[in-house]
């Protein structure tokens, strides 16, 4: 007697298939192999490293019911984070033009060029870590800003990222990557400041995995507030400028 197919499986295999094994012109068996067969390929799926777009192309192209749904599902949960990411950049470019104005009471590029002549004169390695780190967040806040440049900024951001892991190596800082990221992204880079406080970086660069240890740390929900950290430790650790930052950026 041939085995019953449940309507899970059914739903589970394309509609030619299905719509066969109704008529009674495809066996059971046929039927069970393919939904298995559309169960593994959608339980090995990551969209670890996907644009929207790469998923609504596959979403598209794919003959597995299974696959397909769970396809939707990443798309929504994409749209979720880059709304959330949205937001959050909305708020990044705010700041960024206080920064550029008022950072430290000099403004941001005054403050950048002090650390570079600090740098430049002592050759200390926690002024040239911490001038990387300022740079850095100033690329990742100009590409919200300049979307005409955006790829050559998130690639000068990625730069000095790398360069920064081989710096990092030669002190006792703590650092590495995570992949549990809460937005469009495949990995944050995490770096903390001697003092313990914690910068985070979102990055989507398949290589930055070479370059930092995969690190077990929470995230410590200070939303937009990376340049505000290191310019209080800039004030803090190097005496430049003053410690005034905005009300609503403290």
């Amino acid at each position: 007697m041939e085995e019953t197919i449940s309507n899970e499986i059914l739903a589970g295999v394309g509609k030619k298939l299905r719509n066969g094994y109704l008529a009674g012109e495809v066996p059971a068996e046929k039927v069970v192999g393919n939904y298995r067969k559309n169960l593994k390929e959608a339980s090995q799926f990551s969209m670890f490293g996907l644009s929207i777009f790469d998923l609504i192309r596959m979403e598209d192209e794919t003959h597995n019911p299974i696959l397909k749904a769970k396809l939707k599902e990443c798309i929504e949960l994409h749209k979720q984070k880059s709304r959330h990411s949205n937001s959050q950049n909305r708020l990044s470019l705010e700041k960024l033009e206080y920064f550029r104005k008022n950072a430290l009471g000099i403004g941001l590029r005054k403050v950048i060029s002090q650390m570079k002549h600090l740098v430049k004169n002592t050759g200390d390695l926690e002024a040239r870590v911490v001038l990387m780190l300022l740079e850095t967040e100033f690329a990742n806040l100009s590409a919200k800003k300049l979307q005409n440049l955006k790829r050559v900024i998130y690639e000068r951001k990625t730069i000095l990222l790398e360069e920064l892991s081989n710096l990092l190596d030669e002190t006792e800082w703590k650092h590495g990557i995570s992949y549990n990221t809460g937005k469009n992204a495949s990995y944050i880079v995490y770096i903390y400041l001697p003092d313990g406080t914690q910068l985070s970086w979102h990055c989507n660069e398949y290589q930055m995995m070479y370059y930092y240890p995969e690190i077990q740390c929470e995230w410590d929900g200070q939303v937009c507030m990376t340049m505000d950290k290191i310019l209080k430790y800039i004030c803090m650790r190097f005496n430049i400028g003053t410690l005034q930052l905005k009300k609503d950026a403290a």
